[in-house]
């Protein structure tokens, strides 16, 4: 999956308002109405989506240095479900330590600029994006 698609895909949610939920799913698109849900559908994943407890086993470990558009910032893996983990799209890097985000939170959709969060907040990258699949590019 290409990191221009991924992002389009995180933009489509942004521009079709999409209510917080962490039962609920979207009527049209099917996915769960939270962050991993939100991150499930940019990343194209099949509906209703993963929680946080499940993306890492979809995911590679990276370093912050090796972050690009697409890949995510989370705290995820086991005991993280509900109000205990979050993750986050990365766009790019923002200067003095921030970052553009992708997220859905309590308050919708959001593309702006944050902190790096916590270092309990690792980052992965999802296996199907496209130069893992062709290194050549």
């Amino acid at each position: 999956m290409a990191r221009a698609a991924i992002l389009a895909r995180a933009q489509w949610w942004l521009d079709r308002p999409r209510p917080y939920s962490q039962q609920d799913c979207d009527p049209v698109s099917g996915y769960r109405l939270d962050c991993s849900g939100y991150v499930s559908m940019a990343w194209q994943l099949a509906p209703p989506g993963l929680t946080t407890v499940e993306p890492p086993d979809e995911c590679v470990p990276i370093s912050d240095e090796e972050l690009a558009a697409g890949d995510a910032l989370m705290l995820g893996g086991p005991g993280t479900g509900g109000d205990a983990g979050h993750v986050l799209l990365f766009d790019r890097w923002a200067g003095a330590g921030g970052l553009w985000a992708y997220e859905h939170t309590g308050g919708g959709s959001k593309h702006h600029v944050l902190g790096r969060p916590g270092p309990e907040f690792l980052p992965y990258r999802f296996r199907a994006v496209a130069e893992l699949l062709d290194p050549k590019g």
